[in-house]
């Protein structure tokens, strides 16, 4: 069996994580896969064919976040604190699961408990990201100093994988003892942009995707935004799961029938907008340290325009949105896309 640990922070560690799972079996179909975390299940259900087992265990933290551009700094300290306050019995709990299970591998994107876990129980880990979080809360501890011992636990259970599959966007993994690129892990549209748009009853407008993940952005003045007669919008109320499956249509279907997104900057919605070719207006979500990393790599590969937090929860970002339009859509293929499938090879090797 295949356990895969997926941190509860955002939705970008789960696609990417489930698109390696999706290329796994397509080479394994009868690999039994178990994914730990605290996931949505009709995700990973639509994202992931085949025989999957859920079990719903909170195996990190994350960032506590006010909304989505802005992380709670002091609470993410406090629940940072209480999940140590109970490291050892949730690890013993995870050896024993792994043992138990007959787990063969463990593939984490990226809480450090799985790697400690499978270090423990004697079994391949295998960690899937382009960042660690020791990175993210030593950097934090700058001002919240308790997350710095939080950050040390990270790094001892990160030193103890087998192998990092490194994907582009990359911060600070100098942690990982072993480390192989293996290039963007993507979600692609799967159906074509004319009849995504044609079900997602669009017009000839410009459609311009409002996109703040699972946090969301409740303080967005939505209208301000139809005062712009010359864009359709794509609200989150827009494409909520329900909906999406109703049209039979994926995240990604819309973000590729889409002619803009605005959006903060994380690994997920700017991989999705990279395999769709579809141009960026992009805020800021406080101190985080992926963010400027990010920021500089993806301006290299889509038209980009940046607009201050405050306009995009008033609503002004149709002067921004025009200018990006402007440049036109890139298209698919500016960058390498076969992550998921050199992911997947290297996950049934450890397997194996």
């Amino acid at each position: 069996m295949l356990a895969a640990y997926v941190s509860g922070h955002g939705y970008g560690h789960l696609t990417r994580l489930c698109e390696v799972l999706r290329a796994v079996r397509t080479r394994a179909p009868r690999l039994p896969i178990t994914i730990v975390g605290t996931v949505p299940e009709p995700l990973v259900r639509r994202a992931v064919p085949g025989d999957l087992t859920l079990r719903r265990v909170a195996c990190d933290v994350g960032l506590v976040q006010r909304d989505a551009l802005v992380i709670d700094e002091p609470a993410t300290a406090a629940r940072c604190a209480a999940f140590d306050a109970t490291w050892d019995a949730r690890l013993a709990d995870e050896v024993a699961f792994l043992r138990e299970s007959g787990t063969r591998a463990v593939l984490g994107d990226l809480p450090p408990l799985a790697f400690a876990a499978a270090r423990a129980a004697g079994v391949p880990g295998l960690a899937l990201g382009n960042f660690s979080w020791d990175w993210i809360y030593r950097h934090l501890s700058v001002r919240e100093p308790s997350l710095a011992a939080h950050a040390d636990r990270a790094a001892r259970a990160y030193a103890g994988t087998d192998l990092l599959l490194e994907l582009p966007f990359t911060g600070d993994v100098s942690v990982f003892p072993r480390r192989e690129r293996i290039g963007l892990v993507a979600r692609r549209p799967r159906v074509e942009r004319a009849e995504a748009r044609r079900r997602l009853g669009l017009d000839a407008r410009p459609a311009v995707l409002v996109s703040f993940g699972g946090v969301g952005l409740p303080g967005l003045d939505r209208a301000r935004l139809a005062e712009e007669r010359g864009l359709s919008w794509i609200l989150p109320e827009d494409v909520r799961t329900g909906r999406l499956d109703a049209l039979g249509l994926d995240y990604p279907d819309v973000i590729g029938a889409a002619d803009a997104v605005v959006t903060k900057p994380g690994y997920g919605i700017v991989s999705d907008c990279v395999a769709a070719g579809t141009p960026l207006v992009y805020t800021d979500r406080g101190d985080f340290p992926e963010y400027p990393v990010l920021v500089r790599e993806m301006v290299r590969l889509l038209p980009c325009v940046h607009v201050p937090g405050d306009d995009v929860r008033a609503g002004r970002i149709g002067d921004a949105v025009r200018r990006v339009l402007a440049a036109g859509r890139p298209g698919a293929g500016a960058m390498d896309l076969g992550g998921a499938e050199r992911g997947a090879a290297r996950v049934l090797e450890a397997v194996r």
